[in-house]
């Protein structure tokens, strides 16, 4: 069975309770930053894997607009284990002041057995200084 990726989603906040459900708050693809080089703020990366019974090397990671890898060092993977094939496994993987260089599209990778089976994309920007967007009528006809 080939592994699959039935939801991968960055989120607020993220938790699988006690009897296994998974609760997702928060969805968002875009990241507005007040200024560029800066820090992301506190969010969730969701991924329901379907696997086959096993374990599984997974590892993220993380790259900025041209390509270059915005983690320090490459995390160690972590093993999964799918107790029987074909069920959901919920990976829910917090990040903290991630380092945010320019603005751009960021891709959050997912690797299982390390292979690329993954990638989600961030958009990144540094918000307007005055007005953030704000909301001008036009009452011309």
């Amino acid at each position: 069975m080939q592994p699959q990726v039935k939801l991968a989603v960055l989120c607020d906040y993220a938790l699988t309770s006690q009897d296994g459900k998974l609760s997702v708050l928060g969805i968002f693809s875009q990241m507005n930053l007040s200024q560029l080089p800066g820090v992301s703020p506190p969010f969730f990366v969701v991924v329901v894997l379907t696997l086959d019974r096993g374990t599984f090397p997974v590892r993220f990671g993380i790259v900025d607009p041209s390509g270059g890898s915005v983690l320090p060092e490459e995390p160690p993977p972590f093993d999964v284990q799918a107790e029987m094939p074909g069920t959901d496994t919920n990976l829910v993987l917090q990040f903290n002041n991630l380092p945010l260089s320019r603005p751009g599209i960021y891709q959050l990778q997912v690797f299982l057995e390390g292979r690329l089976i993954h990638s989600l994309p961030l958009s990144v920007q540094a918000a307007e200084s005055e007005g953030m967007g704000q909301f001008r009528p036009n009452f011309e006809s």
